[in-house]
């Protein structure tokens, strides 16, 4: 019996703390932010014997295999609370390093990309000559980040930048004309790797999914080598920073190329069970 069917048959119970990096990051969502994720929460297909626990549950899921879509201090204790089994996760500062963005920066950082710790490097990074798109340490659905052209520098950005250098490092990176988005997923499982098949991701003009499906021949040989190779490099820094679970590594074709390593998303995520053929 497969470990998927076994589950479902003892059912599951899911965290589904999509905004993990906020907290990840000390933050929290707003009220509103909260609905809306609630909303996205809703959409997602989950197999039968699998549901989705509320916030404030209590002893509602005894007997029940809990999962995290990462597991966070808080949503390990949500599954304390209501009962269910709590799986063995990374600790925190695991979680914060591997899912920060200067990780896959450092593994392959896209030419002319910085990683800026000041407000006068920011500056000056954006007076480059071109376009520029500006990143938090920790974003997920689009969100934590600002586009700057050069010779347009605002009190907002200056604003933003500051607030954003609270939370970590802020990227600094060239704006592409992305024309296919990818993805890659798999897991860690001790000395086990499993990995998964590529998709190709939609999403809206915010950077936010829409959808994913599986590659069939869109990507070319090379493309596809560049990919596994990154996805290789990936698990094995994630393995030596101590992560074990699920993660994926989103990639772009551009006009100017392929950048097979845009970002590690050391969790679940909306193109995981596409690419892995099932949560």
């Amino acid at each position: 019996m497969s470990s998927e069917r076994g589950a479902g048959a003892r059912g599951v119970a899911w965290v589904l703390n999509l905004a993990a990096e906020v907290e990840l990051g000390g933050g929290r969502l707003s009220a509103a932010a909260e609905r809306r994720m609630d909303d996205v929460r809703r959409s997602i297909p989950l197999p039968p014997g699998h549901r989705v626990l509320g916030r404030g549950e209590v002893d509602t899921a005894t007997g029940l295999e809990g999962r995290c879509w990462c597991p966070t201090p808080q949503a390990l204790e949500r599954l304390t609370r209501s009962g269910a089994s709590v799986p063995a996760a990374p600790p925190s500062s695991v979680l914060h390093r591997v899912n920060e963005r200067g990780f896959a920066h450092e593994l392959r950082a896209l030419p002319e990309a910085l990683r800026c710790q000041d407000i006068d490097a920011i500056r000056a990074a954006t007076e480059r000559p071109g376009r520029w798109l500006l990143f938090r340490a920790l974003t997920f659905a689009g969100r934590g980040q600002r586009r700057v052209d050069r010779g347009q520098w605002s009190a907002t950005d200056e604003s933003w930048s500051r607030v954003s250098l609270r939370m970590g490092a802020v990227y600094v990176l060239p704006r592409v004309e992305v024309e296919l988005e990818v993805s890659l997923h798999g897991r860690i499982e001790g000395k086990e790797l499993r990995v998964g098949r590529p998709t190709l991701s939609s999403v809206d003009a915010n950077g936010q999914w829409i959808s994913a499906r599986v590659s069939q021949d869109e990507l070319s040989p090379q493309e596809q080598t560049s990919l596994q190779d990154a996805f290789n490099d990936a698990a094995r820094a994630l393995r030596t920073a101590g992560y074990f679970g699920p993660f994926g590594i989103d990639a772009f074709r551009h006009t100017g190329g392929f950048h097979p390593l845009s970002e590690i998303n050391a969790r679940y995520s909306m193109g995981w069970p596409v690419g892995m053929g099932g949560w």
